[in-house]
């Protein structure tokens, strides 16, 4: 019994691999190039946003700054809308 099921499960394994490999053959290559750049791009803006959270606690404004400019062209680039949680600004100190 053990053996059909192991079997089974080959079989169903070879099945999935060659279906993956089916499809890898039918999407362009750009395809990945262009979600990887921006995963990439995801994870950049998360770490701007993790050292801008670090500058502020260590009051060290100048490089908060440039933090939010990283930020906030990142997020253009990403078309998300620029929330002011992520630069840690109220309104008034945009102005």
């Amino acid at each position: 019994m053990d053996n059909i099921k192991d079997e089974n499960l080959k079989r169903l394994g070879r099945f999935i691999a060659e279906e993956l490999m089916n499809l890898a053959r039918e999407t362009d290559g750009e395809d990945w190039v262009e979600e990887n750049m921006r995963d990439q791009m995801i994870g950049e803006l998360a770490r701007c946003v993790t050292l801008q959270n670090l500058y502020l606690d260590r009051e060290e404004y100048e490089k908060c700054a440039i933090m939010k400019i990283r930020i906030m062209e990142l997020s253009d680039r990403l078309d998300l809308p620029v929330d002011s949680n992520l630069t840690n600004l109220d309104k008034d100190d945009e102005t």
